[in-house]
């Protein structure tokens, strides 16, 4: 996938221009329609700026129980790699985290820690890199000075999120009650959607009965997307750029066009209803 994402994206680009019907406020390298080669083609750009050498110890935020995003880079030889979550998930890491040393022949450390605090030197990691975690944090700033501070100089983030507050079904549950209810969580006074996000019951009936969760917890950014990429280049140097386009957004704006027109009313651009997320390729820069 990997191999011919960066072309699809270039073939595809022209019809998702004229699908979203306004221009974005910043610069994409790429486009996308939801998540279709979207991290593809991010990932081929980062390891391309690595130019075929091996990262010595990477960071992972967000390690969760050590799925693909932690394994990619141990079947890329990678020597050491931590991992960090919000969540303390000692119990099944003691189990984990040995499985993955014996199987990949690394040394791997997963630990609870806050990314506004990382737990770690400065100039430690070579690489950084974390898929479906920054939509949640609400102090981006401090979590990219930090990012910054324990990356090597040169050193590499990418980072895939979303997805992003405004776009359609992002607090990761309204959308259960049917595509109509996509941006309730914009459109609902507060007392009705705490109505909707409360009702266990109803998402006990839900595949995942789990999905209130977030909403719950508040545990959003509310940033747009122009705004993770400003905040980023204050640390970074921004290396690449892919906007994932909410295909589900973009039927709700053709079906629906009278919800449409209060969203638009209350003052939210198209585009920060239509970018669901972004993949991004970060290098810090050389000299502070």
């Amino acid at each position: 996938m990997r191999a011919i994402a960066p072309t699809a994206l270039v073939l595809r680009r022209r019809a998702i221009e004229s699908s979203l019907r306004c221009s974005l406020s910043f610069a994409a390298d790429g486009l996308c329609f939801e998540e279709r080669f979207g991290d593809d083609a991010s990932k081929a750009a980062l390891l391309q700026l690595m130019a075929g050498k091996q990262p010595d110890r990477v960071l992972i935020p967000g390690c969760f129980l050590g799925g693909e995003d932690v394994q990619f880079w141990l079947r890329r030889g990678t020597r050491r790699l931590d991992g960090v979550d919000l969540n303390n998930l000692g119990a099944r890491w003691s189990v984990i985290v040995p499985e993955l040393r014996r199987t990949f022949g690394a040394d791997v450390h997963f630990q609870q820690a806050p990314l506004e605090q990382l737990p770690f030197p400065n100039d430690s990691f070579d690489v950084i890199a974390s898929a479906a975690v920054l939509e949640h944090v609400q102090n981006l700033e401090a979590v990219s000075a930090e990012s910054a501070r324990v990356l090597k100089r040169g050193g590499l983030a990418w980072h895939s999120f979303g997805p992003l507050y405004f776009s359609f079904g992002a607090d990761h549950c309204i959308d259960a009650y049917g595509d109509e209810c996509g941006y309730d969580h914009l459109l609902l006074t507060e007392e009705q959607y705490l109505s909707r996000v409360s009702d266990q019951a109803f998402f006990d009936r839900q595949p995942n009965p789990n999905l209130p969760f977030w909403a719950r917890h508040d545990q959003f950014s509310f940033a747009f997307a122009r705004e993770y990429l400003a905040t980023f280049r204050k640390y970074f140097h921004v290396r690449h750029v892919v906007a994932k386009i909410s295909g589900a957004g973009l039927r709700f704006r053709a079906e629906f066009p009278d919800k449409w027109q209060q969203l638009r009313a209350a003052g939210i651009a198209e585009e920060d209803l239509l970018v669901k997320g972004l993949s991004i390729v970060l290098q810090k820069r050389n000299a502070d």
